[in-house]
């Protein structure tokens, strides 16, 4: 019986000091260095490091932990994005950081005005050894020389035309300068505008416009570029417009306008007459407008009836026609009543 129970204890602890660890999981940014990322299980008192992944610098804290009693121990690495720093500096020009100067950033190199990129890596990136490529240099913009223009030249005449360097364009006799007469070299390295050209002179013919006179502009002969203005006679008015500028086609443009009659207005005219007992309004149309003021006849008390007129009856014509014959009665009785007295 002894026996027994000292090899089932003898048993329990050989199982309790060999318990393994699982694989341990590694911290943001690192991963389990050589072969034991292969293994599943670690036995008891083994110990594994780990290492920052690429692009990443380890910041502070030991990368190895130990497996006891089938627990690992805490993971003390901290690993952090590689910075590359700046890099060197540029004549006439600057470096500059868009993306910052971590891991996987890129960096952009920037020419002063009238400078421009020479050479250099096309990209140059923050890698795990640090910035790759190489930078490239600023160097003076140049411009190739224009070609010859017939007709005419320019000046100075150079081999090679630095940035904002000018040129200065002119026609011979008999010809027309189309374009600007003064280019320069541009930052890009390119002479602008186009340079421009001499074509035999033209000229435009005289405009001929109906019922317009010339106000204002150039005289004959008309060249490229003159400029005439026109407007309409008295009683007329212009469609378009009155500025014309002679093009190098020989035309005018834009095209000729047109002066058109300007229309009469006609005026609304109210006559308005008015008679004793009735009044009539009519209205029409007419160039002039003419009114009449309403008049009111009236007749004086002094004025006599022509034998033709007639009294105009009245409303009240037979009292008054009763009242007479009342008082002739009383007048005729009055005058008897006084004989009758005298003869008393």
């Amino acid at each position: 019986m002894g026996v027994t129970h000292f090899l089932l204890l003898s048993t329990l602890c050989l199982a309790i000091t060999a318990q393994d660890c699982g694989k341990p999981q590694p911290e943001a940014n690192m991963h389990l260095r050589g072969d034991n990322i292969l293994l599943e299980t670690f036995p008891n008192g083994a110990s594994v490091s780990f290492a920052c992944d690429v692009g990443y610098m380890s910041s502070r804290g030991s990368p190895t932990i130990v497996c006891t009693d089938g627990t690992w121990s805490t993971i003390a690495l901290i690993c952090r994005k590689r910075n590359c720093g700046a890099t060197d500096e540029i004549v006439n020009g600057d470096v500059e950081y868009p993306e910052g100067t971590e891991f996987g950033a890129l960096l952009k190199v920037v020419c002063n005005t009238g400078f421009q990129p020479v050479g250099g890596s096309k990209e140059i990136r923050c890698e795990a050894q640090g910035w790759t490529g190489r930078l490239p240099s600023c160097e003076a913009v140049v411009c190739e020389p224009p070609p010859a223009v017939v007709g005419g030249r320019f000046n100075p005449v150079k081999d090679m035309y630095s940035y904002r360097d000018a040129i200065t364009y002119s026609c011979q006799k008999d010809y027309t300068l189309v374009g600007q007469n003064i280019i320069s070299c541009s930052d890009k390295g390119i002479l602008t505008p186009d340079p421009p050209q001499c074509v035999t002179t033209v000229y435009c013919e005289e405009p001929d416009i109906k019922n317009a006179v010339w106000s204002g502009g150039a005289r004959p002969p008309y060249k490229y570029k003159s400029l005439v203005i026109y407007k309409c006679n008295r009683g007329f008015i212009m469609e378009g417009e009155g500025s014309l500028t002679c093009q190098i086609d020989g035309k005018w443009s834009p095209a000729f306008p047109t002066c058109k009659v300007i229309p009469t207005t006609t005026k609304a005219t109210t006559t308005t007459t008015t008679t004793a007992s009735t009044t009539a309004s009519t209205t029409t149309t007419a160039s002039t407008a003419t009114t009449t003021r309403p008049t009111t006849q009236s007749k004086k008390p002094t004025d006599r009836l022509h034998p033709t007129d007639k009294p105009t009856p009245t409303g009240n014509g037979s009292n008054t026609h009763t009242v007479g014959i009342v008082v002739g009665v009383l007048v005729a009785v009055t005058s008897l009543v006084v004989q009758y007295c005298l003869v008393e």
